[in-house]
């Protein structure tokens, strides 16, 4: 059994069709991209799996266990974090905290024991605490933790949101352009980064990435969207090759 699948995901706005009959397989421990042209359809598709939205038709199963239509945080708690394709950090918090609110998202203690700071609250807010410096360090922000995480470089502010959610212990983690607005150098260290907490944390990675230099390095397997459907589904050779994808990104010339 597959650890995610996605079974003829379809989801509709009104009479659009952003995605139509969408099929994915993870595997533990790989790394998967998404591509496709602008407005394909990669987002509505990770927005169906992480609960934004419940799909029109179609079955969502992770660990063998169907998680169509729960919510978010029911998802986050399951075991599948993401980062958006716009930072979304606390941008008035430092470092640090945007990482302990992730914490959050296991905490046992009730809310009256975090009001009154009870012993047990006490105990996991000092876990909470010491996990968040520890994956600051992972990620290269332990000496900005005190930092307000809006004066962080771009490139840093990726890597916050991306220790924001191994915060959540994910399984898999869903990456939405890690490396959108990065320069070459940049992307390169993302790619090694990538590598890096899929193998320290166990992770298996799916991404929506238009950096192709990215993709086809770190990717085992590339799925394609155009317009909702996908077109091409094969290794990074295969899909380099595959003259739909190639027409999907370059235009096909009209007929004189």
């Amino acid at each position: 059994m597959s650890l995610l699948d996605v079974e003829n995901v379809t989801m509709q706005f009104g009479g659009l069709t952003a995605v139509k009959d969408f099929n994915l397989r993870l595997e533990k421990g790989e790394i998967v991209a998404l591509i496709g042209p602008n407005g394909a359809g990669k987002t509505t598709a990770f927005n169906t799996i992480t609960g934004v939205y419940k799909p029109t038709k179609g079955r969502i199963t992770f660990k063998g266990k169907n998680i169509t239509g729960l919510r978010p945080d029911q998802i986050t708690r399951l075991g599948i974090a993401r980062t958006f394709q716009n930072i979304r950090l606390f941008k008035d918090l430092s470092v640090l905290d945007n990482v302990l609110i992730a914490n959050h998202v296991h905490i046992k203690s009730n809310f009256m024991e975090a009001v009154l700071k009870l012993p047990g609250y006490r105990k996991e807010e000092r876990a909470m605490r010491q996990k968040s410096l520890m994956l600051l360090e992972k990620v290269g922000l332990a000496d900005l933790k005190d930092e307000k995480s809006n004066s962080l470089p771009y490139g840093k502010q990726r890597r916050l949101e991306i220790a924001r959610a191994l915060a959540t212990d994910p399984t898999v983690l869903l990456l939405d352009e890690p490396a959108a607005g990065m320069n070459p150098k940049e992307a390169e260290d993302l790619t090694h980064f990538i590598r890096q907490i899929r193998d320290e944390y166990n992770l298996t990675i799916f991404m929506i990435e238009h950096h192709m230099d990215v993709v086809m390095e770190i990717s085992q397997r590339i799925y394609v969207l155009d317009y909702g459907v996908t077109i091409a589904h094969g290794s990074p050779v295969e899909i380099q090759n595959n003259q739909r994808v190639i027409e999907a990104y370059l235009g096909v010339e009209e007929n004189a």
